[in-house]
């Protein structure tokens, strides 16, 4: 489970400074809709693939968790 928890805080650490290293894009066309959805240079792709990776180890998280409570009881 620690491992897990670790993997999610790490994730979201690692989306928080790609964000932050990302320049503004200053042009006025925007990109089509699977770049801005996927790719993590041009569009939003790093919320994206880092959103899915903290909702998995988050569930991996909850399910060590709830297992855990239920062999105590």
């Amino acid at each position: 489970m620690g491992n897990w928890l670790i993997l999610t805080v790490a994730t979201l650490a690692a989306m928080i400074g790609f964000r932050m290293k990302k320049p503004p894009d200053e042009r006025l066309d925007p990109p089509s809709n699977f770049v801005m959805f996927f790719n993590p240079l041009q569009g939003e792709g790093d919320l994206f693939i880092g959103g899915v990776l903290v909702i998995y180890f988050s569930s991996r998280v909850f399910l060590a968790l709830f297992q855990t409570l239920r062999s105590i009881f």
